[in-house]
């Protein structure tokens, strides 16, 4: 069987394995420092030590309870996996270095989950959880019996949990969105209220991933066209820019069209152009600036345009991408 230690992988085998990770036993995995595999009543005592030890950092941004293995162990199934993360030379009263949960399982055409996890002192910022999660998405992506077959995996984390997020990144995950009022958390402050998230994720194709990748926007653009000068209200290029989370490059403010088109091309998201260019120099300037000129729609301008048709036309422009 091959496994995945630290970035490389490692051939084994089978009889060079300890009992609890032979193949015939799903779910399991064993690295340069750790072992991943699901909890077991045995694990009750060192469970509690290593949370009660970690508790006050926990603290800033989840729930930590040390005496809750018992309700996880009774919850496992096919939509709710739980790993422990052991070292392999424990120090200290244990030698539990995590816990990771992968929840929220769908099968079917969606194939899909949610982790979310816990390290523990006296092993946290060491570099064994990092490699104790990487075993987990291995076994995450690999196809049953041993493995779980999924396609994609998400992390939702606070965007003040940076260490968190800094883990996640040098797997590979890339940020794919944000998610308002997602999950009802303690936060830097103290209190327990609802919490914004950065939503990250990975897919089996992906993986193993390079750390730190980058996730390829698909770059959307519309043209406004404007003729004339200034008018009063809000234009309908700087509202559809607003609907789509788009820059607004516009004439009013950049008077030079060469430098509208660079502005276009420079952005990895795109952007809605507000000028009066038409006929060929418009399709010169979208073809330089990354744009098949066909497929951008151009709308004529208009101010202060009802919400519903701002939405109207940015939904276009997103179905002209899609």
């Amino acid at each position: 069987m091959t496994l995945w230690a630290s970035s490389c992988e490692v051939a084994l085998s089978p009889d060079a394995l300890p009992p609890s990770v032979r193949p015939e036993h799903p779910l399991t995995a064993l690295g340069e420092r750790v072992e991943v595999r699901p909890p077991s009543p045995a694990d009750i005592s060192a469970y509690a030590a290593a949370v009660t030890l970690s508790e006050r950092r926990l603290a800033d941004f989840a729930i930590p309870n040390p005496h809750n293995l018992p309700a996880v162990l009774e919850n496992q199934s096919r939509t709710y996996r739980t790993f422990m993360v052991i070292a392999l030379e424990p120090e200290g009263s244990h030698g539990l270095v995590g816990r990771i949960n992968v929840a929220n399982v769908v099968e079917g055409a969606f194939r899909s989950a949610t982790v979310g996890y816990d390290s523990y002192d006296p092993y946290a910022g060491r570099g064994l959880f990092a490699e104790g999660l990487r075993l987990v998405l291995d076994l995450v992506f690999e196809d049953p019996p041993h493995g779980m077959g999924l396609h994609r995996l998400e992390a939702n984390i606070q965007p003040a949990n940076h260490r968190s997020a800094g883990l996640v990144r040098s797997l590979g995950f890339v940020h794919e969105g944000f998610s308002r009022d997602f999950l009802h958390l303690p936060g830097p402050d103290g209190r327990r209220d609802w919490r914004d998230h950065d939503r990250y994720t990975v897919l089996a194709s992906d993986w193993p991933a390079a750390p730190y990748s980058q996730h390829a926007h698909r770059r959307t653009a519309c043209v406004v066209h404007r003729t004339g000068g200034y008018d009063a209200g809000t234009s309908l290029a700087a509202a559809v820019a607003t609907e789509l989370g788009i820059p607004l490059f516009s004439s009013t403010v950049v008077g030079n069209t060469d430098s509208l088109f660079e502005l276009l091309r420079s952005s990895p998201v795109g952007g809605v152009l507000e000028c009066g260019v038409t006929g060929p120099a418009l399709r010169m300037g979208l073809a330089r600036a990354g744009f098949d000129p066909s497929v951008v729609p151009v709308f004529d301008a208009a101010f202060d345009v009802p919400k519903r048709d701002v939405v109207r036309h940015a939904l276009a422009v997103r179905a002209a991408f899609a």
